[in-house]
């Protein structure tokens, strides 16, 4: 706890403003923009590149948390060949996060700052969707260390984005620990404004990423009968009979398993496969995927977002998507590109996408209902977040 204290002392979270103010340059209606107002042609670099106004209204904040961990009351037991009984349960370890960050993200209209201070935990639409709530720089630097469910994981979250009337420019990368998605990506996209609610964008998205469906223990395997890789590792299996009616003939045999230690880790076959192989096959898996230098691929993108707030507030419905239909290879060993992985080694294309919808409705002064959903699938990973409900206020 001491560690968490001195680390809290030392990334006290200051705001420089608020990062949400309410600005003049409504993404969804254009034309009521200064610039175009006064009839300005072509792109102002100088206002795009501008320090000052770069970093006006955006927020430097840190935290640090500790929590206790999840218990449960079923114990888990295992009893050996001998009748020992063996209490096996997991111990639960302190769930921890600290990191810190700076953001400047626009609101839409629906959404409400949903605490006094920054935590890094705040969900905002204007990060997932194409189009922002203004037009100009928006970005989001956060790096987190955390520790749930006794997993402990880094996360890297990097976007900045710049909104103009024609164009989406966007740099992403994404290291989540906790979901196994790791990747950067740069898009660029023409945009185009169709009537006051609806925007298309169309352009193109470079991506780095992992040898994502590649499993190097599938190769291994292929060579190999699986307890080789705990030899390799040090384990070691250890031959015993059993005599089930104690007329001196075995019935059975089994082995027991050492660790590099000498250390004994289980009875049987079966019991290492369940509680120490995994771990072997995941650090096996670990290790390959580390050999294999980072893949590079150019897709296609095509975007649409339709966003509507009524005047007086009472409901609102904004949809966003994204599909990237077709795929290049373009930096790395193409044997272990996705394409590939997926068609048996031949190239292959699929389908990534993005996709999200927040739509509220207060039906009376005292009745309200909402959905909210996010999704996204890149490659053969998933990461999906969707919640709703109803709010009754008594008066």
């Amino acid at each position: 706890m001491k560690k968490y204290l001195l680390l809290i002392i030392a990334l006290v979270s200051f705001s420089i403003m608020n990062a949400q103010e309410i600005q003049t340059e409504k993404p969804f209606n254009t034309e009521t923009s200064e610039q175009y107002k006064k009839g300005k042609k072509g792109i102002d670099f100088k206002k795009i590149f501008n320090v000052k106004k770069f970093f006006k209204y955006s927020t430097i904040y840190g935290i640090a948390g500790e929590a206790q961990p999840q218990t449960s009351t079923q114990k888990t037991y295992y009893v050996d060949q001998g009748g020992e009984l063996y209490d096996i349960t997991p111990d639960a370890e302190t769930n921890y996060s600290y990191g810190f960050g700076i953001r400047k993200v626009a609101r839409f209209d629906y959404e409400n700052k949903p605490n006094a201070f920054y935590d890094g935990t705040e969900i905002q639409t204007g990060l997932s969707s194409n189009v922002g709530a203004v037009q100009g720089w928006e970005y989001k630097f956060q790096w987190e260390w955390a520790r749930q469910f006794g997993n402990e994981y880094t996360k890297e979250d990097l976007f900045i984005r710049h909104l103009g009337k024609h164009h989406i420019f966007k740099l992403e990368q994404l290291q989540d620990g906790l979901a196994d998605l790791d990747y950067r990506a740069v898009d660029l996209r023409w945009r185009k404004a169709i009537g006051s609610k609806l925007n298309l964008s169309v352009g193109a998205a470079f991506r780095t990423h992992r040898p994502y469906g590649y499993l190097p223990i599938a190769d291994y395997l292929d060579d190999n009968p699986w307890w080789q890789l705990a030899y390799d590792e040090g384990f070691v299996d250890n031959f015993y009979g059993i005599d089930y009616d104690n007329d001196g003939e075995l019935d059975n045999f089994d082995y027991f398993w050492t660790n590099p230690e000498g250390e004994r880790v289980s009875d049987t076959d079966l019991d290492f496969r369940n509680n120490i192989f995994g771990g072997l096959v995941n650090d096996f898996n670990r290790q390959g995927i580390a050999l294999v230098e980072d893949l590079g691929t150019v897709s296609a993108v095509i975007g649409l977002d339709f966003y509507h707030y009524s005047n007086d507030g009472s409901n609102w419905v904004h949809v966003w998507g994204s599909v990237l239909p077709y795929h290049k290879h373009v930096m790395g060993e193409e044997l272990f590109s996705y394409g590939k992985f997926i068609n048996e080694g031949e190239d292959a294309q699929w389908v990534d996408y993005t996709a999200g919808i927040m739509t509220g409705w207060k039906i009376t002064k005292r009745l309200g209902i909402f959905a909210e959903m996010n999704y996204l699938q890149y490659w053969d990973r998933q990461v999906f977040t969707a919640k709703g409900g109803i709010n009754f206020q008594f008066r």
